[in-house]
């Protein structure tokens, strides 16, 4: 089990956004690696650290909501985060973890919120790819607008799986919240192919956003990392059944069997969650170190990108981003996840406004 830590929690300031007129307040802080946020209807709200935990978030003060025995190490643990849509009448909390006992694998597992704790209920999802080095895990679960669950699959630095529709890796799963595959997937009645799939062809995609006013799904995926050149990071619109090219093609591949990214950092800038805002895209950018503002510009089926500029720098290694219920974007930082410079109070949740 992973040690309990106590949490900072409070008010810790303010600070203006240089050149946006933008404010930041640091929520709580002394966190481990927080991966992602879950709102409740009280304002409140929970997160998950990476090492196995959730903690509860409310009225100025943080404690242990749940914790959950995890393989950590590398990018596996503790991952993504999701209420139910009808929480608190359905009340049950979705999480994503990488586990060791039974095999190495990541899943997705169902909580029931009691009271002051959740109390894991059951596997939704099992079988997800994971290996040793726990690396290229992906994790990101959240509810579309259609009520279904989706979930992003890293390809576990075994390259084909992105391709291969027997297997879970590499992929945007798309199921219900009982674990079934949900209805009108692609690839529903392909032999050989499993049905929770939604589109292939993703190397370690970690991001997903619906556009308010299209409801299509935007996504934030990482690119090569040295074993097959740097860079090329993306966002993709996602389409059902589409194939998003890796390995066979690496970023802009101008290839009639992939689909393209809406938008690529050749240079790199690995992403974390992104989210609308304002009518605006923003990524959190992990080694990029700052939080990114696109503008769109275009309609269903043919957007694209006109500006990039930064909304947020100066916090370190940013990963969730996300909308509130309360209007404002929230951000955590990644700063103790062994890739980033450890800065005082961190990790952080912040809140921007």
């Amino acid at each position: 089990m992973v040690s309990r830590r106590r949490v900072l929690v409070g008010l810790l300031g303010l600070s203006l956004v240089r050149g946006q007129g933008l404010r930041v307040e640091e929520v709580v802080g002394g966190l481990e690696v927080p991966w992602a946020l879950a709102f409740l209807p009280d304002g409140s709200f929970l997160v998950s650290e990476r090492p196995g935990r959730i903690q509860w978030v409310r009225e100025g003060r943080a404690r242990l909501y749940a914790e959950l025995p995890v393989y950590h190490r590398g990018e596996s643990g503790l991952l993504g985060l999701a209420l139910h849509p009808r929480f608190p009448l359905e009340p049950y909390l979705y999480a994503y973890r990488t586990v060791e006992e039974g095999g190495l694998r990541n899943q997705v597992v169902r909580l029931r919120h009691q009271g002051e704790k959740g109390v894991l209920e059951r596997v939704v999802l099992d079988g997800i790819p994971a290996r040793a080095h726990g690396l290229h895990s992906g994790g990101r679960i959240a509810f579309g607008p259609d009520g279904m669950l989706y979930v992003t699959t890293g390809e576990v630095y075994e390259r084909e799986l992105a391709q291969d529709l027997s297997s879970l890796g590499g992929k945007i799963l798309r199921i219900t919240p009982e674990g079934r595959p949900a209805p009108g997937n692609p690839f529903w009645n392909r032999q050989g192919a499993r049905p929770e799939v939604y589109s292939y062809g993703h190397r370690n995609p970690q991001g997903l956003a619906w556009h308010p006013g299209t409801g299509e799904l935007f996504a934030s995926e990482h690119g090569p990392s040295g074993e097959q050149g740097f860079g090329h990071d993306e966002v993709n619109v996602i389409v059902p059944g589409g194939n998003y090219g890796w390995p066979r093609v690496v970023g802009q591949g101008n290839d009639p069997r992939y689909r393209d990214p809406l938008y690529l950092w050749p240079e790199g800038f690995p992403p974390g969650n992104l989210a609308f805002w304002r009518g605006e895209l923003f990524v959190a950018g992990l080694r990029g170190q700052a939080l990114l503002r696109l503008s769109l510009e275009g309609e269903r089926g043919g957007w694209r990108v006109v500006r990039v500029d930064t909304a947020l720098s100066g916090y370190g290694r940013l990963r969730e981003v996300q909308v509130g219920p309360d209007g404002a974007l929230w951000v955590t930082t990644s700063n103790r996840d062994g890739r980033g410079q450890v800065r005082p109070k961190d990790d952080r949740v912040l809140r921007l406004r």
